[in-house]
């Protein structure tokens, strides 16, 4: 049964950005490598050349490692409340103490296990080159899709194995962040809504539910201060320029801090 909400995102700091930018690739890598189609299998080895440039860009595992430690800080610190349901929250630190655990254990670099494949490397200098992966560019692409589904799958699992292990602590510390937060009805006059930060706490996410089968959507924009919502209506079709919304827009709103 088809959700009846939508559920928009914004990130609030560097690192959530980058844990989100790796979580939708990760969903996409999964979409793409379960089809038994030449065209999905090759945009599956696309999505895995995205995700290790991204990972290159900077120390993705000490973010992380950062940010499931100081988790664990505050939610330990709650132990002691009352109100709190003590059992879930020490199976939520026993699974944070569990991933620092393995994600400790990867060795190396994030995506160097991949400098070492030469089909991967040409493939992704032809990939720069519109229409460059033709049959005639790269013989060897042709004939790995050839191949029958279940060797190309494991192959796919065999090269994104280190970011499928990344992905399953990126998991727990987005959701325990996305847990966070209640949701509160609020209203956007005309179709505006703007809200000052609260700069003593980890402001790390907003989050924004809309019905499904409404015809607008939030533009967001977020600094250290502030942040605003502009919800934005379609025209007649999508290539035209969308326009504000002047009516009062009612919507669920998450305040992920912890």
């Amino acid at each position: 049964m088809p959700k009846k909400t939508f559920i928009f995102e914004q990130p609030l700091n560097e690192r959530v950005r980058i844990m989100l930018r790796i979580e939708a690739l990760i969903n996409k890598l999964d979409y793409f490598a379960n089809l038994n189609n030449d065209h999905a299998s090759y945009h599956a080895i696309l999505t895995i050349l995205e995700i290790t440039a991204l990972v290159e860009r900077g120390d993705i595992k000490q973010e992380l490692i950062k940010e499931m430690e100081r988790q664990h800080k505050v939610l330990n610190a709650l132990i002691s409340h009352q109100s709190v349901d003590k059992s879930r929250l020490e199976l939520t630190l026993s699974k944070l103490k569990h991933g620092l655990n393995n994600i400790h254990a990867m060795d190396g670099k994030l995506g160097e296990h991949l400098k070492r494949i030469d089909f991967l490397l040409t493939i992704k200098q032809r990939s720069s080159i519109p229409g460059g992966s033709c049959d005639f560019d790269l013989p060897q692409l042709r004939y790995w899709l050839n191949r029958d589904f279940n060797t190309r799958q494991h192959d796919l699992k065999r090269w994104s194995q280190p970011y499928t292990q990344l992905y399953k602590m990126i998991d727990l510390a987005l959701n325990i962040i996305r847990d966070s937060a209640h949701a509160e009805k609020v209203v956007a006059p005309n179709g505006f809504f703007q809200e000052t930060l609260d700069t003593s706490q980890a402001n790390q996410l907003i989050r924004i539910e809309l019905p499904r089968d409404c015809d607008i959507f939030p533009e967001i924009s977020a600094g250290k201060h502030r942040y605003t919502i502009r919800f934005l209506q379609s025209q007649q079709t999508v290539d035209q320029i969308p326009v504000q919304y002047k009516q009062d827009v009612e919507f669920k709103l998450f305040r992920c801090s912890l």
